[in-house]
């Protein structure tokens, strides 16, 4: 016997009130409904829908894809959940059209005539690109039914290539392959971090592909409802991440400064996953600290396509980064500028080598520039750093 579901209300006192929330949220197949009761994450519920000023109310079926607890209220949260309706995005607007009415919402065709062709829309997915060098496997960041920008890491897809590029749907892990071609690259420290690829599938296969991206747009959409968003610099970078993994059973911290974006992840204390572009892990998490400005978006549920390698206990991943950050704090007056290009001038025996120093002079010989060291070299930027300095002492490099 099927559990019988709850039902949330969502009251609108008048016509304008219901037109704001259906342009911004229902629309987009979601809604968020503050309530203090507990709520499990895909638990199925029921959601009515009322106008108060006509007595009109419409009831759909939903299922709980982000919970904010009272305890997150002090990090400036309403407490509640986000629910996601089930059907697609057409679908639930003509469940939506007797509200609509008795709103006097305008006609949808008129709603959209001026609108952008083709918004683009946050959206995290599971991508996987196939190219003439290989495979490259990433995670979406925006998503329109023209094209996608996918985080990616490596040296191939160049501008101009043709590709087939696989997207995964978060709910109910579709898949979807559509024919493309790589339009930009975003680079950080000379390193790919994001191909833009517009799609160019056959017409026999647009309705499909157009099916596809509204309903990962819906899904994201509903999944940022109930988000929290602050400031770095009010509060400090540490605390941000500290308060939210104490208050949380699991979460997706977002942070971004400038043009660089970064993703932490967290469930039941321990440390899932955390990226700064094609950055992972410690070395991410470092560079994650030293940022003192920028914004957070925080999320209560966890990003299924981010993890990478073993989950870490936070407390102690937070402890070994600030180390290090400290380390290189103090060892910025014998830092190497960037841009130098260091060249050997003596060898060492690899028993007298740490890894990080070999995996330097391998990049020397290379003709590396710092930069790029720092950028390739998976440890923390501050052990590439004394790796450096101490090759630089022992007379096994110069500039």
């Amino acid at each position: 016997m099927a559990a019988v579901r709850r039902t949330l209300r969502v009251s609108f006192a008048d016509a304008q009130a219901f037109e704001a929330e259906y342009a911004a949220n229902l629309r987009n197949g979601g809604v968020f409904v503050a309530s203090d009761e507990p709520f499990e994450p895909r638990e199925q519920v029921r959601v009515e829908l009322l106008l108060e000023s006509c007595a009109q109310s419409v009831v759909l079926g939903g299922e709980v894809v982000h919970v904010l607890t009272p305890d997150m209220a002090q990090m400036g949260a309403l407490p509640g959940v986000a629910v996601q309706f089930e059907g697609a995005v057409s679908a639930v607007r003509g469940q939506l059209e007797p509200l609509r009415l008795a709103a006097g919402v305008a006609d949808e065709s008129k709603r959209e005539s001026g609108a952008r062709r083709s918004p683009r829309t946050v959206a995290r997915v599971a991508a996987e690109i196939d190219g003439e060098a290989g495979q490259v496997a990433g995670v979406t960041r925006d998503l329109s039914q023209n094209g996608v920008l996918v985080s990616v890491s490596g040296e191939g897809l160049p501008v101009g290539e043709s590709i087939r590029v696989a997207l995964r749907h978060p709910h109910t892990a579709e898949r979807m392959e559509v024919d493309g071609v790589v339009v930009r690259r975003e680079e950080s420290d000379d390193v790919m971090s994001a191909v833009a690829i517009e799609f160019a599938p056959p017409e026999s296969e647009s309705g499909e592909l157009s099916d596809f991206v509204s309903s990962v747009q819906a899904a994201e959409h509903t999944r940022r409802l109930g988000g929290i968003v602050g400031d770095i610099a009010e509060l400090g970078i540490q605390n941000v991440m500290q308060m939210f993994v104490a208050t949380g059973r699991e979460g997706t911290l977002t942070l971004r400064h400038g043009e660089l974006e970064g993703v932490l992840g967290f469930q039941q204390g321990l440390l899932k996953f955390c990226r700064v572009g094609p950055v992972a892990g410690m070395k991410a998490l470092v560079r994650l600290l030293g940022w003192e400005s920028g914004t957070f978006e925080f999320h209560s549920s966890l990003d299924p396509v981010q993890a990478v390698g073993a989950p870490l206990p936070f407390e102690a991943a937070l402890l070994e980064a600030l180390t290090l950050l400290d380390e290189g704090a103090h060892a910025e007056a014998v830092a190497f500028a960037l841009d130098v290009e260091p060249r050997l001038v003596s060898e060492l025996s690899e028993a007298d080598l740490s890894k990080t120093e070999a995996a330097v002079i391998d990049l020397v010989r290379a003709g590396f520039s710092v930069r790029r060291m720092i950028a390739v070299i998976p440890e923390p930027d501050p052990e590439i750093q004394r790796a450096l300095a101490s090759l630089h002492e022992q007379g096994v490099i110069d500039v």
